[in-house]
């Protein structure tokens, strides 16, 4: 029986059991992030659309402020159950929805939690993804829920991301462009060939306490981002293309004095570009920075690029040559790049030398902005959780 006022998806359209029988693992917790680049809204009533036609239980979660699906998909994961909610609090839908949405009231109802879909840009799928590694357990220190922690579920959810914001990086990762509707078609149907359950690695962020899902960097990609967010007449990869063309043309403006260590190891110190690290081959949707990283090997690839010596027409001439080579993934040749891999890494902003000043380093990590960077003196540093989060990937594995 309903809850009064909530009306759940069409049994019958579905191929359902009758309620109070369903299958378990067919509850899917559609988690969407209305303030991603592309059309998150339209794209998660599709999907859950798709869903329901496919025999699953979909209920949509539209966040609202950052950090909240961290917070409620570990909780459903570790209920092993999508939340219920009052729909008269909820986005749209109405009394004639199909579709079940999460609003401020709601609770949770055990049916077996089987699909955790991400809808919106990387940023909205690291969410989801730490969300699903905290409610797993998988998270240093445990899960970190305070008075909302439980013992993680007997069966694993399994992550699907969807493509609904601006660089979409870990979708191209794992699908390349595939369109949404083939890759649920494939999930859906057990057995298929076209995918397979991964196990996705997950970087963590100690000082922060905070996941990584693509990557983090300081220096050129952080200030790539804050460049593309004041950018207004471009959308997509475009956008992020366009503002490093921009900032290359401005080497005065790029570089940052930086140590990076790898396994407790110098790797590259000096004025550098950017240091990079994660386990996805691709940023911002176009940047082949980690050519030869793989999502689920327990090691993090790091790349560091040294700014380049000469004049500013030589070092926007030299900035341009190496941004050809990043995109195609074929930079690790150049002398001005220095490549590694490991379990930890850790990124330092070297202090003043004399009367210079260094300032702070910009850090970003899977597109997000760290307020304040990393202050001279400081550091952040980055180790890997193996396996942390079960997720839904192409067969055969693409590349990253």
């Amino acid at each position: 029986m309903s809850r009064p006022g909530h009306r759940e998806v069409g049994h019958r359209e579905a191929g359902h059991r009758e309620a109070g029988h369903r299958e378990a693992g067919r509850d899917a917790l559609v988690v969407v992030n209305p303030a991603a680049g592309g059309s998150p809204l339209v794209l998660a009533d599709e999907v859950a659309e798709l869903l329901a036609s496919g025999g699953y239980e979909p209920r949509i979660l539209t966040t609202s402020h950052r950090g909240e699906a961290i917070v409620e998909v570990a909780a459903a994961v570790c209920a092993g159950a999508a939340p219920i909610e009052d729909p008269a609090a909820a986005r749209g839908g109405g009394k004639d929805s199909d579709v079940g949405r999460h609003g401020d009231e709601g609770g949770i109802a055990v049916h077996g939690l089987g699909l955790v879909l991400a809808v919106g840009g990387d940023g909205t799928a690291r969410e989801v993804a730490e969300g699903v590694a905290r409610g797993l357990g998988n998270w240093p220190g445990g899960p970190g829920l305070a008075d909302r922690r439980v013992q993680p579920p007997a069966v694993s959810p399994a992550l699907l991301v969807v493509p609904g914001g601006t660089g979409n990086s870990l979708y191209r990762a794992l699908f390349a462009d595939a369109s949404v509707k083939e890759v649920l078609g494939m999930v859906m149907d057990p057995g298929h060939p076209g995918v397979r359950l991964r196990h996705l690695d997950l970087g963590y962020l100690v000082e922060l306490d905070r996941g990584v899902v693509l990557g983090a960097s300081a220096g050129f990609l952080a200030a790539v981002l804050d460049v593309a967010g004041a950018t207004t007449d471009l959308q997509g990869r475009q956008r992020y293309e366009q503002a490093a063309i921009r900032l290359i043309g401005h080497p005065e403006e790029l570089g940052a004095e930086v140590r990076v260590l790898v396994d407790g190891e110098p790797m590259a110190e000096g004025r550098l570009l950017l240091a990079a690290m994660g386990g996805a081959r691709h940023r911002g949707g176009s940047f082949e920075l980690l050519p030869r990283s793989v999502l689920d090997d327990g090691m993090l690839d790091v790349c560091a690029i040294a700014m380049p010596p000469g004049d500013r027409a030589g070092a926007v001439e030299r900035l341009g040559q190496l941004f050809v080579e990043v995109l195609g993934g074929r930079h690790l040749e150049e002398p001005e790049v220095a490549y590694s891999r490991g379990e930890s890494v850790v990124i330092e902003a070297l202090r003043a030398r004399g009367d210079e000043d260094t300032g702070r380093v910009h850090f970003e990590y899977d597109g997000e902005l760290v307020e304040g960077g990393i202050e001279p003196g400081g550091s952040l540093t980055c180790t890997v959780i193996p396996g942390a989060v079960p997720i839904w990937a192409g067969d055969p594995p693409l590349a990253g």
